[in-house]
């Protein structure tokens, strides 16, 4: 079984111009950053937190839930400066869903995404991908530059400010070691790995799970 990476995309507002390609049942992912300001976005209804941060320097949310048809949407986010959107697919009959997150983040000239804690790789999972997002506060730095397996899938910003990027490895088989690029220009940046896991469940239609599961706790929804 695999997880694939359905479609993307990215937005220099609170809101997308275009919704990804999706269907019943895909996990899709945003990451809404709010550059120079406290208070991470406000999300949509319908979504589950993974994490925020807030600082009078940038701000962000990251967040999921499960496609409910074709033709959902991303939705406005409020006070967001650039979204980034993903929608990840698994193989019938399994949810792929964010395992684990690694948090980075500091004034420095390079740029790192931390290691995945010891013992935490899923071995019995069908499958493992990885997708990391950084921003930083500079428009010089070229955050494109390869790190480790991953494959380069976005750089932009705002030309004044900030740069965001995103990278993902498919079919991840070994742990997460902390990796980082180089920065021209030290600046204050933030980043967060998120390993997603595929895995079989029972009683579900579709391609892969067609209900919204919370995966932090609680009610499914």
């Amino acid at each position: 079984m695999s997880i694939s990476l359905v479609d993307h995309a990215t937005e220099l507002s609170d809101s997308l111009t275009a919704q990804p390609t999706h269907a019943t049942g895909d996990l899709m992912l945003c990451h809404a950053y709010r550059d120079g300001a406290t208070g991470a976005p406000t999300k949509p209804s319908g979504w589950v937190t993974l994490y925020t941060v807030a600082a009078s320097t940038g701000s962000y949310m990251v967040a999921y839930k499960y496609a409910q048809s074709n033709a959902d949407t991303f939705g406005t986010w409020t006070n967001a400066s650039h979204l980034t959107a993903t929608v990840w697919r698994g193989a019938a009959n399994t949810i792929v869903f964010p395992n684990d997150k690694i948090i980075a983040g500091t004034v420095f000239t390079t740029m790192n995404w931390g290691a995945q804690t010891a013992g935490t790789l899923a071995e019995n999972a069908e499958d493992i991908a990885l997708f990391a997002y950084g921003v930083n506060r500079n428009t010089t730095n070229n955050l494109a530059q390869t790190l480790g397996a991953l494959t380069n899938l976005f750089d932009e910003g705002n030309g004044s400010t900030f740069q965001a990027c995103g990278k993902y490895q498919l079919a991840r088989s070994t742990i997460w070691a902390s990796t980082s690029i180089t920065l021209a220009t030290s600046s204050l940046y933030r980043t967060v790995m998120l390993i997603l896991i595929e895995q079989t469940v029972y009683g579900i239609g579709g391609s892969s799970a067609a209900r919204m599961v919370n995966i932090n706790g609680g009610a499914d929804q």
